[in-house]
């Protein structure tokens, strides 16, 4: 149609170093805790989104990676608060909206698909309303986490305190130039996780004796990953990303019934990581693992060939995807380093890794102009 307005929008996921579980506030997606996450590499892992406003449209429609899926309440909160914001005039603000998103990388894998997929959306709808006022709110409306993949770099949510959730927003803690950081993402499963994050944590809230023990120790931990970003102390951030992370996964298996998201796969990269550390005399790799079984470790620039030369004799790896510069270099492996192919001492068999994914940190959503969202989308 001639009336019909058009928008783009682009996204990376974000991963999150101090990580948001449980909400205080379920419909207004408000959460127990702050959350501090890094935003990934656009070039090699994001959304791209195409929102089209129609007065032609019977309805709200949406689709991913070409195939229709349902337009849930999340979506719709999304939809009605642009809306209600919409600056083109009443009159497109009563039109249906179709969205099609496509992702270049696994859905509902564990690889924060929902932080890039709804920032996306939510970008894309609100360019369609002429306003990206009260945009870290509303992305939040759509997927807790995607209001962090709106900003490059670091990234914290706060858990805000009001009951209308107003203050509960994002906002960038560090440039992605403030620290050049690597993330490598070790895919071992690219299936949907074995439960969805939303019901997981409403359950962990329900039942779980542990989660007060981790929403008291939080505020200390929050603050240790501020000043070890403020001062680029590596072995600090990785340390209490790995922590967290445990603690997590900790809470989780507390639930009742249990949430059990890691894998042997996973704990083998978790072992991994700490035997090399304590092979190599320092902290060389932190992990994290969201709600899924895929691991990511954090890496300084120098390490990415040590690691990847480490991972390639411990694993089965199937593809290793972005920069890595040089061929990675085994003659860095530390001499008593013991390479058993298992990821676990004693163990025989050679734990499988997909893909393994060499990431920058990248920018946020509302860095991607919307033409290059556009040229992305029409070639993805």
């Amino acid at each position: 149609s001639d009336e019909s307005f058009i928008a783009y929008a682009a996204a990376a996921p974000n991963l999150a170093l101090i990580k948001y579980w449980g909400k205080r506030d379920s419909r207004l997606v408000l959460p127990l805790n702050n959350s501090i996450s890094v935003t990934l590499d656009d070039q090699l892992m994001r959304t791209v989104t195409m929102a089209t406003a129609s007065p032609e449209f019977a309805e709200d429609f949406v689709e991913l990676n070409g195939k229709p899926v349902e337009v849930t309440d999340r979506m719709r909160a999304v939809l009605q608060s642009l809306r209600q914001r919409c600056q083109r005039g009443q009159d497109l603000a009563s039109w249906k909206v179709r969205v099609a998103t496509r992702n270049s990388f696994p859905t509902a894998a564990g690889l924060a698909s929902s932080s890039s997929g709804l920032c996306a959306f939510a970008v894309a709808v609100a360019r369609l309303a002429d306003t990206l006022r009260w945009l870290s709110t509303v992305a939040r409306l759509g997927s807790g986490s995607a209001c962090r993949s709106l900003f490059a770099g670091f990234a914290e949510w706060s858990a805000g305190q009001r009951p209308d959730g107003v203050d509960s927003t994002a906002s960038q803690l560090a440039s992605a130039g403030h620290w050049d950081l690597r993330v490598l993402v070790c895919v071992v499963g690219a299936g949907a996780k074995s439960a969805p994050s939303t019901q997981a944590m409403a359950r962990t809230v329900a039942t779980s004796s542990l989660l007060p023990a981790r929403l008291s120790c939080l505020p200390d931990r929050l603050a240790a990953v501020r000043e070890a970003v403020a001062g680029r102390d590596f072995a600090s951030l990785a340390e209490m990303s790995m922590r967290d992370s445990n603690c997590l996964h900790a809470v989780c298996a507390d639930t009742y019934p249990p949430v059990h998201y890691l894998t042997d796969a996973s704990r083998a990269i978790i072992d991994f990581v700490h035997r090399l550390n304590e092979a190599s005399g320092r902290v060389v790799l932190g992990y994290t693992a969201d709600a899924g079984p895929n691991v990511c470790l954090l890496a300084q620039p120098a390490d990415v060939h040590l690691a990847a030369g480490c991972l390639q004799r411990a694993f089965d790896i199937g593809q290793v995807v972005g920069d890595l510069g040089e061929a990675a270099d085994n003659s860095k492996v530390p001499s008593d380093w013991a390479g058993d192919g298992s990821g676990g001492e004693g163990a025989t068999a050679r734990h499988r890794i997909e893909s393994l994914l060499i990431c920058r940190l990248g920018r946020g959503a509302l860095d991607i102009p919307q033409a290059e969202a556009a040229a992305c989308f029409d070639s993805d």
